[in-house]
Parts: C-alpha cells; structure tokens; sequence
C-alpha cells in the first residue's frame, strides 16, 4: 500500500461480534485475506462492560483516549488472570492477542486506539511530544503516526502534514528513517513501527 495520510472520514465503522461496542478501522493491512490481517490500527468505543475479541497468534496494544477508565481482566494461556487499570490517557499497554481479555468500565463507556499486530512483527510505540525540533526515529518496514493534538509534520524526503485526528501511514519508503516534528508547540502524536521480529 501506499503511504498515505488517512482522514476520520475515512474511518470504516464496524460493531463488535459481542455487541458491547463500535470499532473504526484506521487501516489495515493485507485487508481481506481469509487470516484477517497482518496488523489493524483501529479505534474502539467500549460502551458496556464484557469480553474483548480473541485474536490468536497477535500481540496487541490499546490506549485510552476519552473516557474514566477500565479494567481489564486478562487470562493469558496457562496463567492466572490479571486485572490491570487502563486509567491514563495517552499510555500504551501491551498484551497478548491469544489471551481470554474482558473489560469492566470504571465510570462508562471509553474510547481507546489499538494495534493488532500478527506475532511475526514487533510493536514498537511511543507518545511523542512534539516541539519544533526534529525527531529522527529509527527506520522500519510500516510507521504509523496518529495525531493526537495539534499538528505533527512527517519528513521521508517529502513533508506529510497531519493534523489532530488524522494518521499518516507509511509503507512505501524502503524502511526510510523518517523526521518527525510539531507544526505547533502542543503538538502530540502516537507513533508506532512495526518490524520483522
């Protein structure tokens, strides 16, 4: 695919299978295959307590975006089940795709973004606080950049401006170290590499 930079409006909505919520596709990526997909960058509003979608052999990260809070109850094969407290906006969480996962709302309903990754890739991410200097982020085969606020501008010897709301999704560019900076001084974007393991 190429990169492109991809609009709310763009958004493929979905209901979960369970009914406990929406889910708005960013992108994914190959879409249509009979697996699924080889990673998902999506956003989810999580309205009732109950449990989460398996997804075998992924690794899978969510961050709370609006919203109380949850708690997440996760079953990971052959463990006892841990409860975790997803109560801090703008802080990635990572767990097992595979593991049996439901979630109790701490005072209504949530909305978070989360990456599904298939285990063949590696999930690196990091809330980036942006300013006018340049960040030089290491190369990998597949960036995402969404904007949490402001403006966020993405140098790959081209400039992509992305704005709040927005993702910038880069797969084109021979794994190219991109620059990355804050078109205005409060600017926050979530980027994330997914490279071979």
């Amino acid at each position: 695919m190429p990169t492109r930079i991809i609009s709310p409006a763009q958004h493929r909505l979905m209901p979960w299978r369970n009914g406990g919520g929406r889910t708005a596709e960013i992108a994914v990526e190959p879409a249509g295959t009979p697996s699924g997909f080889r990673w998902r960058l999506s956003l989810a509003e999580v309205e009732v307590d109950g449990p989460f979608s398996p997804f075998p052999a992924c690794g899978r990260t969510i961050m709370l975006l609006s919203g109380r809070g949850m708690d997440l109850t996760i079953a990971d094969p052959g463990d006892l089940p841990r409860t975790v407290r997803i109560d801090r906006p703008h802080e990635p969480f990572d767990f097992d795709g595979e593991a049996t996962t439901s979630c109790r709302l701490v005072a209504g309903p949530v909305r978070d973004l989360n990456v599904i990754a298939d285990r063949s890739l590696q999930i690196d991410h990091r809330v980036a606080a942006l300013d006018d200097a340049d960040a030089m982020l290491e190369p990998a085969p597949v960036w995402l950049f969404y904007v949490l606020r402001g403006t966020a501008v993405v140098d790959i010897g081209r400039h992509l401006a992305v704005t709040e709301g927005e993702t910038a999704v880069i797969t084109d560019e021979d794994d190219r170290a991109p620059h990355l900076r804050g078109a205005e001084a409060d600017s926050l974007v979530y980027a994330v590499a997914l490279r071979p393991r």
